[in-house]
């Protein structure tokens, strides 16, 4: 018996709806299908004071009102939900801005729709409003941003973005040091959520490696991946010594690797060792 139950509750909660932080209301009654538009049962949750423009609700609270109608809710991710009154202003001129930004950033973005809503409520937006975006907005689809108003003063506005991006992934298990190309990658169109990192939407411009072993089909980011160095461990390079205008060039081994500029060390024929400076693949120049 005791096992049935568990049994349920587990395929009771497997469908639970995931209660969100915010939501916009239009009437201060809000109701079950405000919160979830599919929902068919239609009952109330709370009653906002018709003086007020942002309420506060304990998750806990809207999780028990569906619980008591049979509808089980998520609140994991949330402790309290915040109601604010929808505002009657345009976000067309910050949806443009946000789009222009995530398509600077990545060309081949394929964006269907951006939301912006307001964390308290709004009457206008300045004439020539400017949002103020965290350096690192364009690796998550949702975030929160600022603008300022005539008098200095910040309003804060979440957004969330709805696109597809086109992502370099591994097509075979990757080695260490292996170099980056077109057989060992594949583009692939993800839809765009939450990235560590900087993705990967082409092969870059300097010839690269991998920094780690990778397994197939993995997303790419900026941290898998480095510059391969002009000149290689163990590899011959050519040696320039300049002397008052005259270049004698001579051949020996890097016994390091060495992006251009690096000092290095090689060693000549007679197994002798000296500094030397990286200045184009595979040439060095004696120190």
């Amino acid at each position: 018996m005791n096992k049935l139950f568990v049994l349920l509750f587990f395929l009771f909660n497997l469908h639970a709806y995931e209660l969100a932080k915010n939501y916009e209301y239009d009437k201060n009654i809000i109701y079950s299908n405000d919160l979830f538009p599919e929902l068919t049962q239609k009952f109330e949750i709370v009653k906002i004071p018709s003086d007020q423009d942002h309420y506060r609700l304990d998750a806990q609270i809207i999780a028990k009102t569906f619980e008591l109608n049979g509808i089980a809710l998520d609140i994991t991710k949330t402790r309290y939900v915040n109601f604010t009154k929808h505002s009657p202003v345009d976000f067309t001129p910050l949806k443009r801005q946000l789009e222009a930004m995530f398509i600077e950033r990545y060309p081949t973005i394929r964006i269907d729709e951006i939301t912006i809503s307001s964390r308290g409520y709004l009457t206008a937006l300045p004439k020539k409003v400017r949002g103020v975006f965290d350096e690192r907005f364009y690796q998550n689809g949702t975030g929160t941003f600022y603008y300022f108003d005539e008098q200095g003063i910040r309003h804060y506005l979440d957004y969330s973005i709805k696109a597809t991006l086109e992502v370099l992934h591994t097509t075979q298990k990757i080695s260490r040091k292996e170099q980056l190309n077109g057989f060992n990658t594949l583009l692939k169109s993800i839809p765009f959520s939450s990235f560590i990192d900087i993705p990967l939407t082409a092969l870059p411009d300097q010839p690269s490696r991998f920094r780690s072993n990778l397994k197939s089909g993995q997303l790419l980011t900026i941290r898998n991946i480095e510059t391969k160095p002009l000149v290689l461990k163990n590899e011959k390079v050519i040696v320039e010594v300049r002397n008052e205008g005259v270049i004698v060039e001579f051949g020996a081994t890097a016994t390091q690797e060495g992006l251009l500029y690096d000092i290095i060390t090689i060693q000549k024929n007679d197994n002798k060792r000296a500094k030397a400076k990286v200045i184009g693949e595979n040439r060095v120049e004696l120190q």
